[in-house]
């Protein structure tokens, strides 16, 4: 194994399971979307799943296996941004969805700022991870979701009312915690710049 130069940093592993793993995700939005459109609903909840799921367990891996990078820092939310704002869009073209289509404005305006912050800060060598607030918007999108393609599944809201009530519920929670977490990460950020 040859040495990197002096002065040079070592090349990090494109090829990691954590990286794998997000990349198999995009495969299955277009699974996914595709069991939306074509209302296979069982499907579609049950692909999500597996992808919200392999979100978990990507960076379990990576950290348990110090297999962290900083392309996966980056490929990873921005993977799962590409998923939930897919899956979003489709469903706000649903009429009775319960997903309005400034929500899906709002969660992509934001997730694109952050994005951007993240991989400037990144580029400078400042780690810019996920904290509570952005996982806690990420698990109550990816609830969101599941209950409005549960509701789906059951006819509809005049069919289950209880559960189209809990969906709302999920829905509208999902996007404050968007703004929250956006505003938390707009602070953390300018901390840190005035650091760099």
């Amino acid at each position: 194994m040859t040495e990197p130069k002096p002065g040079t940093q070592a090349r990090e592993p494109l090829w990691t399971i954590p990286n794998i793993l997000s990349l198999g995700r995009l495969a299955f939005t277009a699974v996914i979307l595709w069991a939306i459109d074509t209302a296979h609903w069982d499907a579609a909840i049950v692909l999500f799943v597996i992808a919200a799921l392999t979100d978990w367990f990507d960076g379990w891996i990576a950290r348990k296996f110090n297999q962290a990078t900083v392309l996966g820092r980056q490929l990873d939310p921005l993977v799962d941004k590409i998923v939930v704002i897919a899956v979003l869009i489709h469903l706000a073209a649903l009429p009775g969805s319960g997903v309005r289509p400034w929500m899906v404005s709002v969660i992509l305006a934001r997730e694109l700022i952050i994005q951007a912050l993240r991989s400037h800060l990144e580029s400078a060598s400042v780690g810019f991870g996920a904290k509570m607030a952005g996982k806690l918007k990420m698990a109550f999108q990816c609830f969101a979701i599941v209950a409005v393609l549960w509701v789906f599944r059951e006819g509809g809201a005049e069919a289950v009312p209880t559960l189209a009530t809990l969906r709302d519920v999920l829905v509208w929670t999902a996007v404050g915690l968007t703004i929250y977490s956006g505003g938390a990460y707009l602070a953390r950020a300018r901390t840190l710049f005035e650091n760099v």
